[in-house]
């Protein structure tokens, strides 16, 4: 399973609203620079440790709303009635994605020295998306 992202201008993020099947091909289109890979699995074994060992309790989502909403398992920013691999794509606008970019920092992924949680481009994903004013759209398959 793994974890996909990709940073969209706004504009973009309306037309993905309208027809979200769209998202697939955002998806597998989007270059290097705009876009964020990596293995689902893996973050949400690294996130419930994480969470076990800081807080007692392994239910990351519950622990770490922030990387729950960059990585769709929230659920708040899905996209109804449409499907991409696993579940349902999602979307976040600007003003969202500076929110999670400031949370994930505050939470720790991919911004503290040590990069202890081996997502270590995922904050800056998100960051650099805040920066330049972007949505991101995103989806595990």
């Amino acid at each position: 399973m793994r974890l996909i992202l990709a940073k969209i201008d706004p504009e973009v993020l309306r037309a993905v609203r309208i027809n979200a099947d769209l998202v697939g091909r955002i998806l597998s289109g989007s270059s290097r620079e705009d876009g964020f890979e990596d293995d689902y699995l893996a973050l949400g074994v690294i996130a419930e440790g994480r969470a076990e060992a800081e807080h007692g309790d392994a239910r990351w989502g519950r622990c770490y709303p922030w990387l729950a909403a960059a990585t769709g398992a929230d659920g708040v920013n899905d996209l109804p009635g449409h499907t991409f691999g696993y579940g349902p794509p999602f979307a976040l606008d600007p003003e969202r994605v500076a929110r999670v970019a400031r949370g994930l920092a505050g939470e720790g992924w991919g911004f503290a020295a040590a990069r202890r949680d081996g997502f270590e481009g995922l904050g800056p994903f998100y960051a650099a998306a805040a920066r330049e004013g972007r949505a991101v759209v995103g989806g595990v398959s």
